[in-house]
């Protein structure tokens, strides 16, 4: 957790010296795959996601894009009958390579990167012991409109936030997420 913070420190600090800083919210719509397990189906779930976003200019068109974000993803699950919502709460920060295209005040932005996330909360139900850390790859696009931007992105967990066997059988869990957004560039 301390190094993720310190990560997203340096990486705002250097964002906001080059002035390109903004504030990030919106919706997320999200689940968890569970591949192994026979008796539990997940549905998708609406969330919501605020932070900071930077923009880290390498070029004309090309940029780095850290953010630092308090994502609520998690999944509807039912097991054996019993339904429950499974809300995590995640502290993240996405690395994103931008590809910007267009001039002037009006632009396409397509973005992609890893992301790295820390378990800070869960609600109460079957996902209360999953592992703290969460990693995996994100892409999306934005339209940018002077100091406003409007985007989607998706998100795809890489590792297995289960780090143990609580069942006595072999199963994984990921998480996905796809996120509508808007920020405001101050």
């Amino acid at each position: 957790m301390k190094k993720l913070m310190i990560l997203s420190i340096c990486f705002l600090a250097v964002t906001a010296m080059s002035g390109q800083l903004a504030i990030r919210g919106g919706i997320n719509y999200s689940g968890v795959s569970i591949d192994g397990v026979n008796n539990v189906q997940t549905d998708s779930k609406v969330g919501f996601h605020a932070g900071l976003q930077g923009h880290i200019p390498i070029g004309a068109v090309l940029g780095i894009r850290p953010a630092l974000l308090y994502n609520i993803k998690g999944a509807k699950i039912d097991q054996n009958g019993a339904s429950q919502d499974g809300n995590l709460h995640y502290l993240e920060v996405p690395l994103n390579l931008a590809f910007r295209l267009g001039a002037g005040p009006i632009a396409v932005i397509f973005e992609g990167g890893p992301y790295f996330g820390y378990l800070v909360n869960t609600s109460d139900g079957l996902l209360n012991d999953i592992g703290r850390s969460d990693w995996g790859a994100n892409f999306g696009a934005v339209i940018e409109l002077d100091n406003v931007g409007i985007g989607v992105n998706y998100s795809n967990g890489l590792n297995n936030i289960e780090p143990k066997d609580q069942i006595n059988q072999a199963f994984k869990l990921q998480n996905g997420n796809l996120a509508a957004f808007v920020y405001f560039k101050f």
